[in-house]
C-alpha cells in the first residue's frame, strides 16, 4: 500500500484518481501498479420518447501489479463493479448530479477495495 507507484491508462477519471490515491499511497517503491479504467453505460428503461428512466453503469478496471526490481507480474485481474441510476428529466438537477457522483464514487471505491483484498493474497510472480 505505501510503497507503490501508480500508472493510469485508459479513460481519465478524477474520482478514480482521488479514490486510488486515498487508499493506496502513490510513491516510488517496491511495486508498480498499472490501472486501465473504462466505463460502460446502458439505458435499461426507455420511454416512448426515448428518454432513459434507468441507466446501468459498469466500472471496469484492469489491475496489473508488478515487482519493480524483479520485473515480474504479481497480480493481474479485471474487476467490474456495477450500479444503476435513475436520472431526473429536463435540465440540470443538482440533487441528481450529486446522487450520480456518489454512486460512481462508491462503485469505484468498492472496485479498489476488491483489488486490495484480492491482491494481498499473493506475493509470487505469475
Amino acid at each position: 500500500k505505501n510503497n507503490t507507484s501508480i500508472v493510469f491508462k485508459g479513460e481519465t477519471n478524477s474520482v478514480l484518481n482521488q479514490e486510488i490515491t486515498s487508499l493506496i499511497n502513490n510513491k516510488q517503491g517496491e511495486y508498480i501498479l498499472i490501472i486501465n479504467h473504462s466505463q460502460e453505460k446502458e439505458n435499461r428503461l426507455v420511454k416512448q420518447n426515448q428518454v432513459a428512466e434507468k441507466i446501468d453503469y459498469k466500472t471496469i478496471i484492469d489491475y496489473s501489479l508488478f515487482y519493480k526490481n524483479r520485473s515480474c507480474n504479481v497480480f493481474n485481474k479485471t474487476i467490474v463493479t456495477e450500479f444503476s441510476f435513475v436520472p431526473k428529466s429536463f435540465g440540470y438537477n443538482f440533487g441528481a448530479d450529486r446522487s450520480f457522483e456518489e454512486l460512481l464514487r462508491n462503485s469505484i471505491r468498492k472496485n479498489i477495495i476488491n483489488f486490495t483484498n484480492e491482491s494481498t493474497k499473493t506475493s509470487k510472480c505469475l
